[in-house]
């Protein structure tokens, strides 16, 4: 909440400071609380590409004490419908392929749908976030115990129906905190290499958000660190070359093809 306007999200054309982060967070934080009557250790699910409203969404889930459940944007309708009864969610929030993928659990159950850069007719029972969404709000206080649940996220399914792992409050602080630890041993160890840096830390955020890395490594890391995260809709070396020459991006994380994809790229 210090950082004001400084650059926080880059989306396609888009500029997020961290002002407008957290006035979106507190906003949504409002509503699941105020109009959706969200509790603490109440499961909210999110299911869309990675959206500035997808980082929103998981920081206002997490501090009025849900439980923010991620679910897999590439699932397909049956997928979806089996993560959404699993977890137990009250309420998704998606963008449009993931709500009208999630339109038949939407139709027989009690969970409720939040829209999220959809235009056109929406299914019933769901709601547009730019409608409902309004910064001004303050954000609830809830008091939320290191050891209460924060998180959901599913495994691959691999050899059988997706499993949903748990994590803490505490969990999820103490990697911040190791993060952090890291990055301090590393600059007493080598202090020429922070040295005089002409750029400030960057993050290209390129693998989904529905990752732990792409969550926590990244996008936890930088809310912690004040550092900038210029965001990709999908991945292309070319785009995260011109990205990274545009935004003069500093920190790179992704798996090693992604790595030899743009060592191997003629935009190089």
């Amino acid at each position: 909440r210090t950082r004001g306007d400084r650059s926080f999200i880059i989306y396609e054309d888009e500029d997020w400071s961290f002002a407008d982060v957290m006035a979106s967070h507190d906003a949504l934080g409002d509503v699941l609380v105020n109009r959706y009557e969200v509790k603490p250790g109440d499961r909210v699910a999110i299911a869309m590409r990675n959206y500035p409203e997808w980082i929103v969404s998981f920081a206002a889930i997490t501090s009025v004490g849900a439980i923010a459940v991620s679910m897999n944007a590439w699932w397909k309708r049956d997928e979806l419908a089996y993560g959404l009864e699993d977890s137990g969610a009250t309420i998704l929030i998606a963008d449009r392929e993931r709500i009208e993928l999630a339109a038949p659990s939407l139709a027989h159950s009690d969970l409720q749908g939040l829209a999220v850069r959809a235009d056109g007719p929406l299914p019933e029972g769901v709601e547009r976030w730019e409608e409902v969404v309004r910064p001004g709000a303050a954000l609830p206080q809830v008091e939320i115990d290191p050891d209460d649940d924060a998180t959901i996220l599913y495994t691959s399914g691999t050899t059988g129906f997706p499993k949903g792992a748990v994590s803490t409050h505490r969990a999820i602080l103490s990697a911040l905190a190791c993060f952090g630890l890291r990055a301090t041993v590393h600059k007493a160890r080598f202090p020429k290499d922070s040295d005089g840096h002409p750029f400030d830390p960057c993050f290209i955020l390129c693998v989904p958000l529905f990752h732990v890395t792409g969550c926590i490594a990244v996008t936890l890391t930088s809310f912690a660190s004040g550092a900038k995260i210029v965001m990709m809709h999908k991945w292309s070396p070319e785009r995260a070359l011109e990205l990274i020459e545009r935004e003069r991006i500093t920190n790179f994380v992704g798996v090693p093809t992604m790595s030899w994809d743009l060592l191997e790229s003629p935009a190089f």
